[in-house]
């Protein structure tokens, strides 16, 4: 990039990373470029706003993360983080970076939680399964911290890859909730039942992206997981996969809320078990990005 030939200002280095990522294909170039540089100095991105006068002397490590930007690398791995509902949540090539559209699953999470708080005294199971970077079993954590502590809710969040389940549990310790959670390395609800109680409410953000469209979209799929992305042939083999094992699994009357692909709503409606309601959670702009299954009692 030759940034190192002279001293660089901050708005020389957020111009010349602008256009080597505009270059490389990033759809948000400029924002990238202020996050890595803000990374590297230990600034905010405010800050580097404020002063665009302000000296670079050594630019080599914003360099480096630049060049790992332009091979499609995310930004959250390579800043180590992820702001997400306001939580800092660690990020790295275990487990899948939490995207904006699993906020709706959350929040679909926290509508179901609290309406069956409200509705009796008994205690409730809520389940995560697949929970990556343990990003929604964090906020949900927090969310309900003293119902957690007080053994009226109880919170699980498992997933099939040790890896995975490893940085969950580190986010659950950075935010103070670890005690409050039962972590379990598990395929789907295999322990329900078993080792585990059944779950009054499951949520779900599995693999649902065809292996076909995982392998032309390249991207930030380049770098994140496989297993957590690839849903088979059609999308849907892991929704379906848990949908077929519902009966057995989860407490009679369960709600089931499962994040979906663009256009996946009436397929995910049709592997719901026999005699489920099913609903659909639109985003903002109107999209189905939530089936709600609700199991008969």
């Amino acid at each position: 990039m030759g940034l190192t030939e002279r001293t660089t200002t901050v708005a020389d280095a957020i111009a010349a990373g602008s256009r080597l990522l505009r270059d490389a294909g990033s759809p948000t170039p400029r924002l990238d470029a202020e996050l890595l540089l803000a990374h590297v100095l230990g600034r905010e991105r405010t800050w580097l706003l404020a002063h665009p006068e302000a000296s670079l002397d050594d630019d080599a490590a914003y360099e480096a993360l630049l060049e790992r930007r332009a091979a499609d690398e995310p930004v959250a791995y390579l800043r180590g983080f992820k702001e997400w509902r306001s939580l800092r949540i660690r990020t790295d090539a275990r487990a899948l970076v939490p995207r904006p559209e699993t906020e709706l699953l959350f929040e679909a999470g926290i509508d179901e939680i609290s309406a069956r708080m409200a509705r009796d005294g008994a205690a409730i199971v809520a389940w995560e399964v697949a929970t990556g970077s343990g990003a929604v079993a964090t906020a949900l954590a927090l969310r309900y911290r003293e119902a957690l502590a007080l053994g009226r809710l109880r919170l699980i969040a498992s997933d099939l890859s040790p890896d995975a389940l490893e940085l969950a549990a580190e986010n659950l310790a950075a935010h103070g909730v670890q005690q409050l959670v039962d972590v379990a390395c598990a395929d789907l609800l295999s322990p329900a039942g078993v080792t585990l109680p059944r779950p009054d409410v499951v949520i779900a953000n599995l693999p649902y992206v065809a292996s076909d469209e995982v392998d032309a979209r390249g991207g930030s799929f380049k770098h994140e997981p496989r297993i957590a992305l690839d849903g088979g042939d059609d999308g849907l083999v892991v929704l379906r996969r848990l949908t077929v094992e519902l009966p057995e699994r989860a407490a009679p009357g369960a709600v089931v809320l499962l994040e979906i692909g663009i256009g996946q709503a009436e397929a995910v409606a049709g592997i719901a078990p026999e005699g489920a309601s099913v609903a659909t959670v639109p985003d903002l702009a109107g999209i189905g990005r939530v089936v709600r299954i609700g199991l008969p009692a």
